[in-house]
């Protein structure tokens, strides 16, 4: 038996107000629409539905057995329309999103806290992961979208650029003996490096700016968290390279001092990344408006 919804919402409102011309009044139809309505209703399912009395209209036994699974089925219609509603106007949803830990802790954690209590009602989802698995769930349709750093191969993604960071070399206050020291070549010689693991998309961008400037590095530390090199840089374990962007306290304090060189790394930009194939929902939307302002 194959029904139209719209003959099951004359039905429940009839049975509602146990009179046809208040339904109508409700539903905005004239009466002998409702009437007829329930009668092709009444006919499809081969069963007398509803009786007549002097003060309107009555459930029969079976349409009162069959009004208890209509009157779910419209209250859970009900809830998905305000859902809805709510999703609308930005008051319910959930966003998916993938971040990389340096991001997570240095990007995105400074700025959730002024998202949440300004949407306090969008659930936020974080999957901490690496650029490259962030941009496998992306492709996947796992997560909404990934903050992530730039430059990649872009061109299957949607791309908002959010920011521009800065890789500098760093070292402790005292690591370094000599005060005008430029020369990469010199300091790779005479100090240790300390650089992410290979893999990492930093990585890949810092063992990119050492090829493009003939320099081969063997670094004496290989580690997967920028904190940890940043901590190492502290205690005067070696040098290393660190976004600039994330350390401006220990800059100014003087616990880290950048290492100036003639060619610096190229800036490069953080943003999100989101599969053009999949349309962003509203809460994502939302986040998204978020940061670009």
């Amino acid at each position: 038996m194959n029904m139209d919804l719209e003959l099951y919402k004359i039905f429940y409102t009839v049975a509602c107000c146990k009179n046809i011309s208040q339904a109508a009044e409700i539903l905005y139809i004239s009466q002998p629409a409702v009437s007829k309505a329930i009668k092709k209703l009444e006919n499809i399912a081969g069963i007398t539905l509803f009786s007549r009395n002097s003060r309107g209209v009555k459930l029969t036994a079976e349409g009162n057995i069959f009004f208890t699974y209509i009157e779910k089925a419209m209250e859970e219609i009900q809830i998905g329309e305000k859902i809805l509603s709510k999703l609308k106007k930005r008051e319910q949803g959930i966003i998916k999103l993938g971040v990389s830990t340096t991001l997570c802790q240095y990007f995105l954690i400074p700025r959730l806290k002024e998202f949440i209590n300004k949407y306090p009602d969008i659930q936020i989802k974080i999957i901490n992961k690496t650029t490259f698995d962030t941009l496998k769930l992306v492709d996947e349709g796992e997560i909404d979208f990934g903050i992530i750093s730039y430059p990649f191969d872009c061109s299957n993604y949607n791309f908002i650029e959010l920011d521009i960071i800065q890789d500098i070399f760093v070292a402790g206050r005292d690591y370094i003996k000599e005060k005008h020291i430029s020369n990469l070549h010199e300091i790779l010689e005479k100090y240790n490096l300390m650089l992410l693991e290979p893999g990492n998309i930093t990585r890949k961008y810092i063992d990119k700016y050492f090829f493009d400037n003939n320099i081969i590095v063997k670094p004496e530390i290989e580690i997967s968290s920028m904190d940890f090199l940043i901590e190492f840089a502290k205690i005067g374990l070696g040098i290393t390279v660190v976004i600039k962007n994330f350390i401006e306290k220990e800059l100014q304090s003087g616990e880290l001092v950048e290492i100036p060189v003639k060619v610096p790394i190229p800036e490069r930009t953080i943003g999100i990344v989101s599969n053009k194939k999949i349309p962003l929902s509203i809460a994502a939307q939302t986040f998204v408006e978020f940061c670009t302002k």
